[in-house]
């Protein structure tokens, strides 16, 4: 083959890093030797004492000191628990009992202070002998001996597999050697066109999806340097360049706790660059290398901006160059409030809530300098009397120190008003930066003023086109429905302005409007209106959300109204079917206290926390209720992915208008993008919200936002184009018409769109289909689905059970289960079972067509995969795939073809024989013996395998099971090699690779009890 995984990937890899980013390539025989011939522990144990005695000069450590460093890293467990205590004492080293000193000292493992006091080496094919198999990955990088980060690589130029192969590959390692990944903090599946990093957890393959992402900036390398679709050289610049990796795992790795269930969450690649440039900022102008103290970060709804305060602060508090700073974080809302409080809590530094202005005025007192560590400031915890008590008491207090941070949340609402006048002139010195999806270009409300050095229109922007494009966030349809009910363009305006300006206006002022707001507010809860919407939110719910397993979120004028549309509600959905998430006080009455106490007997709870932390958990996991109906709480700062649609009958303008809608972009399996019902009219609003951009992002607000006829055509196009794919063919329920469609897709480009295109328009069919214009395209539809089940049949041996269709569109599954015979799909591509009677039918009538010939191709290649370990499997393996490849793109005529199918199938018959000749549990031994040494006799391989095997049976190592019990594996390795030793001492020189490959024939046997 010309181009292989190791030229094309594997090397590249390695070049970048010994060649441009400092690291030391090792090759595997001296990777070998460094760690004495041992594979069973992941560290080089030498090269980590050795950077022990380097890094803590200032400690005398002992041979036995160095013995139980190792020890304490070996005995970690591996599981996330082992994670969480490996990245402790990575960070903060590891307190060790000196047998010299008598003394107990704090050892470090990696200098994070000074690079270049560590050893970074990488190698390729670093072998892992695990407690249920062995591995041997692609590439391995170690930092002073410890392997932190895996990378497995795949040959770009196969049709058959690429980077999703390399990362089932990594899954498989963690299952069989899990002591590697309790070091290895993160690992990269690439196939050189694709590239893929995720934080290693030991999860399943299906939640795993969300962790896997692109790393796309090479920070704090200049982007320009590379091309945008060189997505390999980027991820190794911007993950491994040697203080980018410390700096990771030092700041940006951590164990989450949520209940009792822990995960691992690791930065995205906008986090790490926004963190760090407002550590280097904050750094810099202490240092006096600059004078800047203000920052806006501007990241869009949905990328983690949360996440982007809590890393920027753990690394500003554990960092010498920071000086032990104070770090306020202020919101405007109590649900935001929990919202910092639970992304906090994974960085295990304790947040201190502010509860009121007094205790806002003792923490700035605190000690003439204030007190340090970080603090969560909530505005409306505040009353607007308050603020004079601050603003007088201010003036005492004099911070002089300069390390005292602000990070301010939602800046576009909350930095306007008179408390944020007050608390800058409070903290003069402070560095400020503001946070932000959605910045104000207002004369009287401008973000950019507010928080931009002058000459800087941000710091760190990440706009809603990246997060769209890296797959962070959905795209958003709306669609407005009953028109007749909507408000007009004045009563849409007074609402608005009540919300928003009423505080600033006159007493008569606010009057006039109240009364207003009044009588539009009894309009929209009018009881046949209330009836028309909740009907229709019920139907739309039933026909088009509820089959698909996501949720929705009613968004009502104001507390009555949610309980009004509750009650109509439960009228015609199941009641556990819906609930309320609203605000309750003790002297409510009416409705909304009647509801309350409801809801208490309900829960058996009275306090309304207990009850909505109930509800939302519930909804969030999908197993509780399918519809919260909400009017204040939840359009902001509520992330739950499964959210699909939003039913918005409130009027909300500008950026309140784009945060609540942002509620469903968030991305979940079957969702292809998030969907707005509108019943008041207010998406008129978009428009004026768009205006509120510059030209260039209210461009990309349109894309990222748009009218659902938008997603009704690109379903109609996807459809065209995919049936335009069988042109000639016709469309009928016959296997005449279904092998037309597959001889159609025996070409590979044809077959590769069509592949693209059937999963695009299955998301738009999972999102669509309950919508009347479906109907007239079902059919169509219903044969593509057809074909495409077949397609995978046939050309890639995999079964519609194994599809995961339901990834896609659960509405497509429920459509192939109710419209498709799958026993005539199989008619069509039946399974060949190769042996003497099929080899005689092949010879007596040869395959005539290229269809016919690929299922017995795929036939051979199931086989192949039933014996991973063999080495005539494997090079078998490689053979067909070549003939494969060469009859799709044509380079091979079928007759061919044929004799090369002919020729394997009597060689696989022939290994039958041979296997049951010597026996099931011989063979695999005798056939690696045989691969390895062909020259020698069969007479003296068959000897030494009864040999081995008596060897080994006599002294009960092969049994059901040895396989996960790592003493036996070390003992029949041991023995293993010290037989092949004592019978093949004129093969010195192979006796290594003969161990491995008779290890791994035994590995791949069934033993019984």
């Amino acid at each position: 083959m010309l181009y292989t995984e190791k030229g094309t990937v594997e090397d590249f890899i390695i070049q970048e890093l010994d060649k441009k980013l400092g690291w030391k390539y090792v090759n595997p025989d001296d990777m070998k030797q460094r760690r004495g011939g041992v594979f069973e522990d992941p560290l080089v144990v030498e090269d980590l004492k050795n950077a022990l005695v380097r890094i803590n000069k200032d400690v005398e450590l002992t041979k036995a000191d160095l013995s139980f460093i190792v020890t304490s890293l070996r005995t970690i467990p591996a599981n996330l628990e082992g994670i969480r205590i490996f990245l402790d004492r990575l960070r903060n080293g590891l307190v060790v009992p000196l047998q010299k000193e008598g003394e107990e000292r704090v050892v470090r493992l990696v200098d994070f202070e000074n690079t270049e006091n560590n050893d970074f080496v990488v190698t390729n094919q670093f072998r892992v002998e695990g407690l249920k198999g062995n591995i041997r990955a692609d590439v391995v990088l170690l930092v002073n001996g410890i392997p932190l980060v895996l990378i497995e690589c795949k040959n770009p130029t196969l049709e058959t597999v690429d980077w999703t192969d390399a990362y089932r590959q990594v899954k498989r390692y963690e299952d069989q050697a899990p002591e590697l990944f309790k070091y290895v903090q993160f690992s990269i599946a690439t196939d050189g066109i694709k590239t893929y990093y995720f934080p290693n957890a030991f999860r399943s393959e299906g939640e795993e999806r969300s962790f896997l992402a692109v790393w796309k900036d090479p920070y704090p390398f200049k982007k320009e340097v590379f091309r945008k679709d060189d997505t390999l050289r980027i991820a190794v610049h911007g993950l491994l360049s040697r203080q980018n990796l410390l700096d990771l795992v030092g700041n940006f790795i951590f164990i989450r706790k949520e209940g009792d269930k822990l995960t691992k969450v690791m930065a995205r690649y906008m986090q790490f660059r926004a963190s760090n440039r407002i550590f280097n900022r904050v750094v810099g102008t202490l240092k006096g290398r600059e004078k800047k103290r203000f920052g806006l970060i501007w990241h869009w709804q949905g990328s983690g901006k949360t996440y982007t305060m809590a890393f920027s602060a753990w690394k500003l508090l554990h960092s010498p160059e920071a000086k032990n700073p104070s770090v306020f974080v202020m919101v405007d809302r109590r649900d935001l409030e929990e919202q910092i409080e639970k992304d906090f809590s994974f960085i295990e530094v304790p947040i201190e809530k502010i509860g009121s202005i007094r205790e806002l005025i003792e923490v700035l007192r605190w000690g003439g300098e204030g007190k340090r560590g970080i603090f969560l400031v909530t505005v409306e915890k505040f009353r607007p009397k308050e603020f004079e008590q601050l603003r007088k008491e201010g003036k005492k207090i004099e911070i002089r120190r300069e390390n005292v941070v602000v990070f301010a949340d939602e800046v576009h609402r909350t930095q306007y008003r008179k408390f944020a006048t007050i608390w800058r002139s409070v903290l003069k010195n402070a560095f400020v930066f503001g946070f932000t999806g959605t910045p104000l270009s207002k004369a009287d409300r401008n973000t950019f003023q507010r928080f931009c050095p002058e000459g800087e229109l941000y710091l760190d922007r990440y706009s809603m086109l990246d997060a769209l494009e890296d797959g962070f966030t959905v795209p958003l349809s709306y669609q407005a429905n009953l028109p007749e009910y909507h408000l007009d363009e004045k009563q849409l305006e007074d609402f608005i302005r009540f919300e928003e300006e009423v505080k600033a206006m006159s007493q008569e002022e606010q009057k006039a409007l109240r009364r207003k707001v009044s009588v539009i507010k009894a309009i929209v809860k009018k009881p046949e209106r209330v009836e028309a919407i909740v009907e229709s939110i019920a139907n739309h719910f039933k026909s088009v959300v509820e089959p698909t397993g996501l949720n929705a979120l009613v968004v009502t004028i104001d507390r009555e109204a949610c309980v009004l549309y509750k009650r109509a509600l439960d009228r015609l959905l199941p009641p556990e079917c819906s609930e309320v998430v609203m605000t309750f006080g003790a002297n409510d009455r009416g409705v909304v206290g009647e509801y309350f106490k409801e809801a208490q007997e309900r829960y058996g709870v009275r306090d309304v926390k207990e009850i909505h932390k109930k509800i939302i958990d519930d909804f969030k996991a999908g197993k509780g209720p399918r519809i919260l109906i909400v009017t204040d709480m939840l359009i902001t700062g509520f992330d739950s992915p499964n959210l699909w649609v939003m039913y918005l009958d409130k009027p909300l303008k500008e950026h309140k208008l784009l945060q609540a809608i942002a509620r469903t972009n968030r991305p979940f399996i079957n969702k292809k993008f998030g969907l707005i019902v509108d019943h008041i009219g207010v998406l008129a609003e978009l428009e004026k919200a768009f205006q509120i951009f510059e030209a260039s992002d209210a461009r990309s607000l349109r894309l990222v936002i748009r009218n659902l006829d938008k997603e009704v055509e690109v379903f109609k196009e996807q459809i065209g184009k995919a049936l335009e794919i069988f042109k000639g063919v016709k469309r009928e329920d016959t296997n005449e018409s279904l092998e037309n469609a597959l001889n159609i897709l025996i070409d590979p480009e044809k077959a590769r769109l069509f592949e693209e295109t059937m999963k695009s328009l299955m998301r738009s069919y999972e999102m669509l289909s309950g919508y009347p214009f479906i109907r007239e395209y079902l059919l169509d539809y219903t044969w593509l689905s057809r074909v495409y089940v077949a397609y995978y049949k046939r050309f890639k041996k995999i079964y519609v059970d194994e599809l995961k269709i339901e990834e896609l569109s659960k509405k497509t599954v429920s459509l192939i289960q109710k419209t498709i015979d799958v026993k005539k799909i199989e008619e069509v591509s039946p399974t060949v079972t190769i042996n003497d009677e099929y080899i005689a039918v092949l010879r007596k009538t040869p395959l005539k067509t290229i269809g016919a010939a690929i299922d017995v191709l795929a036939a051979i290649q199931r086989e192949c995969s039933r014996h991973p370990s063999s080495p005539f499997f494997i090079n078998l393996s490689r053979d067909i795939e070549r003939v494969y490849d060469d009859l799709r793109n044509r380079r091979i005529e079928v007759e061919e073809a044929v004799k090369k199918i002919l020729s394997a199938s009597e060689q696989i018959v022939q290994w039958r024989k041979k296997e049951e000749e010597i026996g099931r549990e011989k063979y695999p031994v005798y056939e690696a013996l045989k691969n390895m040494i062909p020259e020698i006799g069969d007479e003296r391989v068959l000897s030494f395998t009864d040999r081995l095997l008596t060897h080994l049976e006599d002294r009960k190592l092969l049994f059901k099971g040895w396989q996960q019990q790592r003493e036996v594996r070390r003992r029949i390795m041991a023995e293993t090699r010290l037989l092949l030793f004592s019978e093949f001492k004129d093969y010195r020189d192979k006796i290594d690779a003969l161990t491995e490959r008779v290890f791994e024939a035994l590995e791949g046997v069934e033993w019984p009890q």
